[in-house]
Protein backbone atom coordinates (compact mmCIF):
# COMPACT_ATOMS: atom_id res chain seq x y z
CA UNK A 1 0.00 0.00 0.00
CA UNK A 2 1.37 3.81 -0.87
CA UNK A 3 1.13 6.42 1.69
CA UNK A 4 -2.10 7.76 1.21
CA UNK A 5 -3.80 3.90 1.75
CA UNK A 6 -2.02 3.60 5.15
CA UNK A 7 -2.84 7.11 6.44
CA UNK A 8 -6.42 5.92 6.08
CA UNK A 9 -5.97 2.48 7.58
CA UNK A 10 -4.03 4.12 10.50
CA UNK A 11 -7.35 6.85 10.68
CA UNK A 12 -9.93 4.68 10.79
CA UNK A 13 -7.70 1.36 12.63
CA UNK A 14 -8.06 -0.95 9.30
CA UNK A 15 -6.16 -3.41 8.14
CA UNK A 16 -6.89 -3.12 4.60
CA UNK A 17 -8.13 0.07 2.77
CA UNK A 18 -11.86 -1.30 1.71
CA UNK A 19 -15.07 -0.49 2.24
CA UNK A 20 -17.47 -2.49 2.54
CA UNK A 21 -21.23 -0.67 1.80
CA UNK A 22 -23.68 0.21 3.48
CA UNK A 23 -26.77 -1.41 1.24
CA UNK A 24 -30.25 -1.37 1.91
CA UNK A 25 -31.81 -4.68 2.98
CA UNK A 26 -28.17 -6.46 2.71
CA UNK A 27 -25.79 -4.80 5.04
CA UNK A 28 -26.84 -5.62 8.60
CA UNK A 29 -24.91 -6.18 11.99
CA UNK A 30 -23.69 -9.57 10.57
CA UNK A 31 -21.93 -8.12 7.19
CA UNK A 32 -20.60 -5.52 8.76
CA UNK A 33 -19.08 -7.45 12.43
CA UNK A 34 -17.80 -10.19 9.60
CA UNK A 35 -16.02 -7.34 7.72
CA UNK A 36 -14.93 -5.71 10.99
CA UNK A 37 -12.95 -8.74 11.34
CA UNK A 38 -11.99 -9.36 8.56
CA UNK A 39 -9.93 -6.36 8.47
CA UNK A 40 -11.73 -3.23 6.69
CA UNK A 41 -14.31 -1.29 7.28
CA UNK A 42 -17.76 -3.47 8.27
CA UNK A 43 -21.00 -0.55 7.31
CA UNK A 44 -24.49 -1.24 8.77
CA UNK A 45 -26.84 -0.25 6.45
CA UNK A 46 -29.62 1.88 7.68
CA UNK A 47 -31.56 3.50 5.20
CA UNK A 48 -33.65 0.20 4.78
CA UNK A 49 -34.08 0.20 9.26
CA UNK A 50 -36.75 1.76 11.62
CA UNK A 51 -35.40 2.78 14.96
CA UNK A 52 -36.39 -0.49 16.49
CA UNK A 53 -34.37 -2.46 13.89
CA UNK A 54 -31.46 -0.30 13.73
CA UNK A 55 -31.09 -0.27 17.55
CA UNK A 56 -31.60 -4.31 17.65
CA UNK A 57 -28.20 -4.69 15.05
CA UNK A 58 -26.75 -1.57 17.28
CA UNK A 59 -26.60 -3.61 20.00
CA UNK A 60 -25.45 -6.71 18.22
CA UNK A 61 -22.23 -4.54 16.99
CA UNK A 62 -21.51 -3.75 20.57
CA UNK A 63 -19.28 -6.84 20.99
CA UNK A 64 -17.31 -6.03 17.82
CA UNK A 65 -14.57 -3.19 17.16
CA UNK A 66 -16.52 -0.77 16.70
CA UNK A 67 -13.21 1.18 16.02
CA UNK A 68 -13.86 -0.54 12.26
CA UNK A 69 -17.22 -0.15 11.80
CA UNK A 70 -19.62 2.78 10.28
CA UNK A 71 -23.14 3.65 10.46
CA UNK A 72 -24.59 4.52 6.42
CA UNK A 73 -27.33 7.09 6.80
CA UNK A 74 -29.18 8.20 3.64
CA UNK A 75 -30.03 11.83 4.27
CA UNK A 76 -33.15 11.16 2.12
CA UNK A 77 -35.12 9.18 4.42
CA UNK A 78 -36.84 10.88 7.87
CA UNK A 79 -35.91 10.37 11.24
CA UNK A 80 -31.97 11.03 9.76
CA UNK A 81 -31.64 12.74 13.05
CA UNK A 82 -32.99 10.13 15.32
CA UNK A 83 -30.91 7.52 13.60
CA UNK A 84 -27.90 9.49 14.60
CA UNK A 85 -28.85 10.05 17.87
CA UNK A 86 -29.48 6.57 17.80
CA UNK A 87 -25.79 5.07 16.63
CA UNK A 88 -24.07 8.15 18.93
CA UNK A 89 -25.94 6.59 22.10
CA UNK A 90 -24.31 3.41 20.86
CA UNK A 91 -21.02 4.82 20.98
CA UNK A 92 -21.10 4.93 16.57
CA UNK A 93 -17.99 7.12 16.04
CA UNK A 94 -18.00 6.41 11.88
CA UNK A 95 -21.15 7.91 9.76
CA UNK A 96 -21.00 7.91 5.98
CA UNK A 97 -23.49 9.88 4.84
CA UNK A 98 -25.00 9.66 0.93
CA UNK A 99 -28.02 11.05 -1.01
CA UNK A 100 -28.23 14.63 0.72
CA UNK A 101 -26.52 17.71 1.93
CA UNK A 102 -23.61 16.68 4.20
CA UNK A 103 -23.86 20.17 5.69
CA UNK A 104 -27.05 19.15 7.66
CA UNK A 105 -25.16 16.60 10.14
CA UNK A 106 -21.31 17.43 9.35
CA UNK A 107 -21.14 20.01 12.27
CA UNK A 108 -23.01 18.24 14.80
CA UNK A 109 -21.63 14.85 14.35
CA UNK A 110 -18.06 16.50 14.56
CA UNK A 111 -19.10 18.19 17.60
CA UNK A 112 -19.67 15.13 19.09
CA UNK A 113 -16.23 13.31 18.02
CA UNK A 114 -17.32 12.17 15.00
CA UNK A 115 -15.44 10.99 11.70
CA UNK A 116 -17.79 11.35 8.90
CA UNK A 117 -17.73 9.98 4.73
CA UNK A 118 -20.25 11.90 2.53
CA UNK A 119 -20.90 9.70 -0.85
CA UNK A 120 -20.67 11.98 -3.93
CA UNK A 121 -20.79 11.28 -7.92
CA UNK A 122 -19.62 14.01 -9.18
CA UNK A 123 -16.43 16.69 -8.58
CA UNK A 124 -19.12 19.74 -7.79
CA UNK A 125 -20.63 17.96 -5.25
CA UNK A 126 -16.87 16.67 -3.66
CA UNK A 127 -15.66 20.06 -2.95
CA UNK A 128 -19.44 20.58 -1.32
CA UNK A 129 -18.79 18.46 0.70
CA UNK A 130 -15.12 19.16 1.49
CA UNK A 131 -16.34 22.42 2.46
CA UNK A 132 -19.09 21.11 4.51
CA UNK A 133 -16.08 19.44 6.96
CA UNK A 134 -16.30 15.83 5.82
CA UNK A 135 -13.54 14.20 6.98
CA UNK A 136 -13.29 12.00 3.53
CA UNK A 137 -15.11 11.53 0.46
CA UNK A 138 -16.73 8.35 -1.61
CA UNK A 139 -16.53 8.93 -4.77
CA UNK A 140 -19.03 6.87 -7.08
CA UNK A 141 -19.00 6.30 -10.41
CA UNK A 142 -22.63 5.46 -12.07
CA UNK A 143 -21.17 1.45 -12.52
CA UNK A 144 -22.29 1.04 -8.70
CA UNK A 145 -25.35 -0.18 -7.93
CA UNK A 146 -28.53 1.14 -5.97
CA UNK A 147 -28.89 5.21 -6.56
CA UNK A 148 -27.07 6.69 -8.72
CA UNK A 149 -25.92 9.86 -9.88
CA UNK A 150 -27.59 12.30 -12.88
CA UNK A 151 -24.55 12.54 -14.92
CA UNK A 152 -23.35 9.18 -15.60
CA UNK A 153 -19.86 9.73 -14.81
CA UNK A 154 -17.83 6.18 -14.97
CA UNK A 155 -15.14 5.49 -11.85
CA UNK A 156 -12.45 5.74 -14.28
CA UNK A 157 -13.29 9.27 -15.12
CA UNK A 158 -15.24 10.65 -12.10
CA UNK A 159 -11.40 9.58 -9.34
CA UNK A 160 -9.15 11.80 -11.40
CA UNK A 161 -11.33 14.42 -11.69
CA UNK A 162 -12.09 14.27 -7.52
CA UNK A 163 -9.26 14.20 -6.39
CA UNK A 164 -8.04 17.57 -8.73
CA UNK A 165 -10.85 19.09 -6.70
CA UNK A 166 -10.66 18.60 -3.01
CA UNK A 167 -7.72 17.73 -0.43
CA UNK A 168 -9.16 15.15 1.81
CA UNK A 169 -8.94 11.34 1.12
CA UNK A 170 -11.02 9.82 -1.47
CA UNK A 171 -12.35 6.00 -1.75
CA UNK A 172 -13.16 4.95 -5.22
CA UNK A 173 -16.38 3.14 -5.38
CA UNK A 174 -18.76 1.84 -8.32
CA UNK A 175 -17.99 -1.49 -10.39
CA UNK A 176 -14.76 -2.72 -7.96
CA UNK A 177 -14.75 -6.29 -7.39
CA UNK A 178 -11.18 -7.64 -7.79
CA UNK A 179 -7.60 -7.10 -6.47
CA UNK A 180 -6.74 -5.62 -9.78
CA UNK A 181 -9.46 -3.09 -9.56
CA UNK A 182 -8.37 -2.31 -6.51
CA UNK A 183 -4.88 -1.38 -7.15
CA UNK A 184 -5.98 0.05 -10.34
CA UNK A 185 -7.85 2.63 -7.93
CA UNK A 186 -4.97 3.22 -5.59
CA UNK A 187 -3.16 4.11 -8.51
CA UNK A 188 -5.28 6.40 -9.80
CA UNK A 189 -4.76 8.28 -5.98
CA UNK A 190 -7.66 6.90 -4.28
CA UNK A 191 -6.33 5.79 -0.80
CA UNK A 192 -9.52 3.46 -0.19
CA UNK A 193 -12.13 1.29 -1.98
CA UNK A 194 -16.10 1.06 -1.36
CA UNK A 195 -17.66 -2.56 -2.41
CA UNK A 196 -20.76 -3.15 -2.45
CA UNK A 197 -21.75 -5.66 -4.93
CA UNK A 198 -18.56 -8.14 -4.07
CA UNK A 199 -19.85 -8.04 -0.30
CA UNK A 200 -23.83 -8.38 -1.11
CA UNK A 201 -22.56 -12.10 -2.40
CA UNK A 202 -21.13 -13.40 0.75
CA UNK A 203 -22.55 -15.46 3.37
CA UNK A 204 -22.98 -12.87 5.71
CA UNK A 205 -25.09 -10.55 3.51
CA UNK A 206 -28.75 -10.47 4.41
CA UNK A 207 -29.76 -10.43 0.96
CA UNK A 208 -31.81 -13.15 -0.10
CA UNK A 209 -30.87 -16.39 -1.06
CA UNK A 210 -32.93 -16.05 -4.30
CA UNK A 211 -31.36 -12.80 -5.22
CA UNK A 212 -27.90 -14.33 -4.96
CA UNK A 213 -28.61 -17.25 -6.90
CA UNK A 214 -29.99 -14.68 -9.75
CA UNK A 215 -26.74 -12.65 -9.64
CA UNK A 216 -24.58 -15.48 -9.95
CA UNK A 217 -26.06 -16.28 -13.27
CA UNK A 218 -25.78 -12.99 -14.58
CA UNK A 219 -24.37 -11.42 -17.46
CA UNK A 220 -22.72 -8.12 -18.21
CA UNK A 221 -25.97 -6.17 -19.54
CA UNK A 222 -27.85 -7.54 -17.12
CA UNK A 223 -28.51 -4.10 -15.51
CA UNK A 224 -29.42 -0.74 -16.25
CA UNK A 225 -29.78 2.71 -14.64
CA UNK A 226 -33.37 3.74 -14.27
CA UNK A 227 -35.60 6.39 -12.93
CA UNK A 228 -33.41 9.49 -13.95
CA UNK A 229 -36.38 11.74 -13.41
CA UNK A 230 -37.32 10.82 -9.70
CA UNK A 231 -34.57 8.89 -8.38
CA UNK A 232 -31.83 7.36 -10.57
CA UNK A 233 -31.18 3.88 -9.74
CA UNK A 234 -29.07 0.92 -11.37
CA UNK A 235 -31.30 -2.48 -11.36
CA UNK A 236 -31.12 -6.14 -12.56
CA UNK A 237 -33.49 -6.10 -15.83
CA UNK A 238 -36.33 -8.26 -13.95
CA UNK A 239 -40.09 -7.42 -14.55
CA UNK A 240 -40.15 -4.57 -12.22
CA UNK A 241 -37.23 -3.26 -14.31
CA UNK A 242 -39.21 -4.05 -17.81
CA UNK A 243 -42.31 -1.90 -16.33
CA UNK A 244 -40.41 0.77 -14.99
CA UNK A 245 -38.55 0.62 -18.59
CA UNK A 246 -42.36 0.62 -20.47
CA UNK A 247 -43.25 3.56 -18.26
CA UNK A 248 -40.17 5.61 -19.01
CA UNK A 249 -40.60 4.87 -22.79
CA UNK A 250 -44.04 6.19 -22.48
CA UNK A 251 -42.50 9.29 -21.35
CA UNK A 252 -44.11 8.91 -17.74
CA UNK A 253 -43.57 11.93 -15.04
CA UNK A 254 -41.19 11.88 -11.76
CA UNK A 255 -44.62 11.81 -9.94
CA UNK A 256 -45.95 8.84 -12.04
CA UNK A 257 -42.62 6.70 -11.72
CA UNK A 258 -42.78 7.81 -7.32
CA UNK A 259 -46.71 6.40 -7.50
CA UNK A 260 -45.64 3.05 -9.80
CA UNK A 261 -42.45 2.56 -6.89
CA UNK A 262 -44.64 2.80 -3.79
CA UNK A 263 -42.74 1.63 -1.35
CA UNK A 264 -41.47 -1.84 0.53
CA UNK A 265 -40.21 -2.55 -3.28
CA UNK A 266 -36.35 -2.92 -2.06
CA UNK A 267 -37.60 -4.83 0.50
CA UNK A 268 -39.64 -6.88 -1.54
CA UNK A 269 -37.05 -8.23 -3.71
CA UNK A 270 -33.87 -7.75 -2.12
CA UNK A 271 -34.89 -9.24 1.38
CA UNK A 272 -38.19 -11.10 0.32
CA UNK A 273 -36.62 -12.74 -2.65
CA UNK A 274 -39.40 -11.72 -5.01
CA UNK A 275 -37.63 -11.66 -8.61
CA UNK A 276 -40.20 -10.37 -10.25
CA UNK A 277 -41.83 -7.60 -8.97
CA UNK A 278 -39.26 -6.76 -6.35
CA UNK A 279 -36.73 -3.32 -6.66
CA UNK A 280 -33.23 -5.74 -7.00
CA UNK A 281 -30.37 -2.78 -6.80
CA UNK A 282 -26.96 -4.25 -8.03
CA UNK A 283 -23.90 -3.32 -9.29
CA UNK A 284 -22.47 -3.41 -13.07
CA UNK A 285 -19.98 -5.58 -12.21
CA UNK A 286 -21.99 -8.30 -10.84
CA UNK A 287 -21.34 -10.65 -14.08
CA UNK A 288 -17.81 -11.16 -12.75
CA UNK A 289 -19.26 -13.05 -9.38
CA UNK A 290 -19.41 -16.59 -9.80
CA UNK A 291 -20.16 -17.76 -6.09
CA UNK A 292 -20.55 -17.63 -2.72
CA UNK A 293 -18.30 -17.52 -0.02
CA UNK A 294 -17.55 -16.02 3.71
CA UNK A 295 -16.60 -12.52 4.09
CA UNK A 296 -13.39 -13.57 5.28
CA UNK A 297 -12.55 -15.58 2.50
CA UNK A 298 -13.79 -12.77 0.00
CA UNK A 299 -11.07 -10.44 2.05
CA UNK A 300 -8.38 -12.76 1.65
CA UNK A 301 -8.78 -13.44 -1.83
CA UNK A 302 -9.09 -9.71 -2.80
CA UNK A 303 -5.69 -9.17 -0.93
CA UNK A 304 -4.31 -12.22 -2.91
CA UNK A 305 -5.22 -10.80 -5.84
CA UNK A 306 -4.45 -7.57 -5.14
CA UNK A 307 -0.20 -8.42 -4.36
CA UNK A 308 0.13 -10.77 -7.24
CA UNK A 309 -1.38 -7.40 -8.89
CA UNK A 310 1.42 -5.18 -7.42
CA UNK A 311 3.53 -7.66 -8.32
CA UNK A 312 3.31 -8.41 -12.12
CA UNK A 313 3.23 -4.48 -12.28
CA UNK A 314 6.75 -3.95 -10.53
CA UNK A 315 7.75 -6.88 -12.80
CA UNK A 316 6.67 -5.06 -15.92
CA UNK A 317 8.48 -1.62 -14.93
Amino acid sequence: MDHASKKFCTLFEIKYPIIQAGMVWTSGANLAIASAKAGIMGVLGAGSMDLQTLEIHLKKMQNAPLSMMAVNIPLLYEKNQEQIDLCLHYKIKNFITSAGNPQNFTSYLKSKDAKIIHVVSSPKFAKKAEDAGVDAIIAEGFEAGGHNGRDEITTLCLIPQVLETVKIPVIAAGGIATGKSILAMLNLGASAVQMGTRFLLTKESSAHENFKALLLNSSADSTMLMMKKYLPVRLFKNQFYKDIEKLESQGASKEELKNYLGSGRARKGIFEGDLEQGELEIGQIVSLIKSIHSVKEVVTQLMNEYHQALKNQTSWE
